[in-house]
């Protein structure tokens, strides 16, 4: 580590992710902090949540550094005189909100990975927040309508179907404003799985989901079939075998 800081190539990030490993999580968020650099320290936050959560499958220490390195780069961006370094900044903090809720989702079935009830509520706060940066830095439809995808597939997972619906409508209406046909069938899709998941509309929501699972077959595009497999992959994680099989 040189005087001025060390960069993120420099940056021993093997010999921070042992720190988290071995319980030294604070050590770990103190010296990427130490960082003079805020950029740098904002892209060392964003890879070290990252490799904990794909390498030590550590989800509440990758909550942590997700909420240590947001809080970070927001308040460097707010304390910034340059309004262009306080913009990267805000960036920073967006992309890292939005890797660490959606790493808070159950429904992608990653093996290893056990997300608890306080995952859940954290990951909502934050992608609560990656939607009110999206909509500080004029971001566009298609980056709000994902930040609502995810708020809404965050509240499908917590039981709140009212809200998950909620959102989820106001993500197809972004991305039907930004013209991704797939994105708009992704959000049905979810709308599906939240109608599925309750007692009452769980028949109705079964056949939306076959509905939207055809309609992305029918894309002929690698983006639809990446959502078609997530849909998949969702409806068998979060909802029970005897909701899953009905047809």
């Amino acid at each position: 580590m040189n005087q001025e800081g060390t960069s993120l190539n420099e940056m021993d990030l093997v010999s921070l992710l042992a720190l988290v490993q071995t319980g030294k999580l604070a050590d770990a968020i103190a010296v990427v902090k130490a960082n003079p650099n805020p950029m740098e320290a904002s892209a060392a936050f964003i890879e070290l949540s990252k490799q904990t959560y794909r390498d030590l499958k550590d989800v509440s220490s990758m909550v942590a550094l997700g909420n240590a390195g947001t809080q970070f780069a927001v308040s460097k961006a707010a304390s910034s005189e340059n309004s262009a370094d306080a913009e990267k900044l805000r960036k920073y903090a967006k992309v890292l909100a939005f890797n660490t809720a959606a790493n808070c989702w159950p429904g992608w079935g990653d093996i290893g990975i056990d997300i608890k009830t306080e995952h859940l509520q954290a990951g909502l706060k934050l992608a609560e927040l990656c939607r009110d940066l999206t909509v500080e830095l004029k971001l566009g439809h298609q980056e709000l309508g994902t930040a609502h995808w995810l708020i809404g597939a965050l509240d499908l997972a917590m039981g709140h179907y009212a809200d998950s619906l909620a959102e989820l409508q106001c993500a197809k209406e972004e991305f039907r404003a930004g013209g991704n046909s797939d994105q708009v069938l992704l959000a049905d899709g979810y709308a599906a799985l939240a109608l599925k998941a309750q007692q009452e509309s769980r028949l109705a929501g079964a056949h939306e989901l076959d509905r939207i699972l055809l309609l992305l077959g029918n894309q002929n595009s690698k983006e639809a079939q990446f959502f078609a497999n997530q849909l998949i992959t969702a409806d068998r994680v979060l909802l029970p075998a005897s909701l899953s099989d009905v047809g």
